[in-house]
């Protein structure tokens, strides 16, 4: 009775009416997430079933101004490297389900990310993008805003409020990348969908494990009692606390950008 009243406590009951509200909603998708305490490879060991298990690494980067305006905001431009060479870029706005609306452009796909905690409503734009292109942005020979589409670069107007975003286009620099590696879950040993082990590191040499998997919104509230059980009977614990990986490494920007500030030197008066 312990072991099932302590995997109670990590998501919601599938009764509770927090599920229902999803999906009453009306989104596309449900992504429940849960950041994991083992390492990386004692917990794809376990969840896997392979003593070895193949990572495919994936870069990330983040389209924005020198301080983070867009992000700040609410708004990211990501450009991720995927597998055998292929970019997309996805404009995202992001905010805690309960929170203030945001223009939804057409085409767009509207989803809840469900964490330990906190839920997140997730609208986005996303495109697969010319691949030398992308790899010019991230080496800084080409403009970042040369990546986004009209459609893309609208809703990010609109979706950043009262950010200047038509002159704050014109400065976008690149973040990152931060490196994240990924691995499937078998179905034959998590049965409720398809899931993913991803291991982020950070530039300061912090690591993270996030296990995840998407489902149908009138599915979550199972889906997610059966990602606790399934970690309860590998051995695997959650992490003590819970964040979104890209509110870490904006953290993480933010403190590389203030020590950086501190290491300039000090104007002399008169210089």
């Amino acid at each position: 009775m312990g072991r099932r009243s302590e995997q109670a406590r990590v998501f919601p009951s599938p009764r509770s009416d927090d599920w229902q509200r999803i999906v009453d909603e009306g989104v596309d998708s449900v992504e429940v997430k849960i950041l994991l305490g083992p390492a990386a490879d004692a917990a794809a060991a376990a969840l896997t079933g392979r003593t070895t298990s193949r990572w495919r690494l994936r870069r990330v980067y983040l389209l924005d101004t020198p301080d983070l305006d867009f992000a700040r905001s609410g708004v990211e431009m990501r450009l991720r490297r995927r597998a055998r060479g292929r970019h997309d870029l996805t404009v995202r706005a992001r905010r805690r389900h309960g929170g203030a609306r945001r223009p939804q452009p057409p085409g767009a796909r509207v989803e809840f990310d469900v964490l330990p905690g906190a839920v997140w409503h997730t609208v986005e734009l996303r495109r697969d993008v010319d691949a030398s292109l992308a790899e010019a942005v991230a080496a800084g020979s080409a403009f970042p805003r040369e990546l986004l589409t009209g459609e893309q670069e609208e809703w990010m107007r609109a979706a950043a409020g009262s950010l200047p975003a038509a002159a704050l286009a014109t400065s976008l620099v690149v973040h990152g990348p931060l490196r994240v590696s990924r691995v499937g879950v078998p179905d034959s040993r998590f049965r409720a969908g398809r899931a993913h082990l991803e291991h982020c590191r950070y530039p300061s040499g912090r690591e993270l494990v996030e296990f995840s998997t998407r489902c149908p919104p009138e599915s979550a509230g199972r889906v997610a009692e059966e990602v606790t059980r399934f970690l309860a009977s590998q051995g695997v614990a959650p992490s003590r606390s819970h964040a979104t990986k890209t509110a870490i490494w904006l953290d993480e920007l933010t403190r590389c950008a203030a020590s950086d500030d501190d290491a300039l030197p000090t104007p002399r008066p008169g210089s």
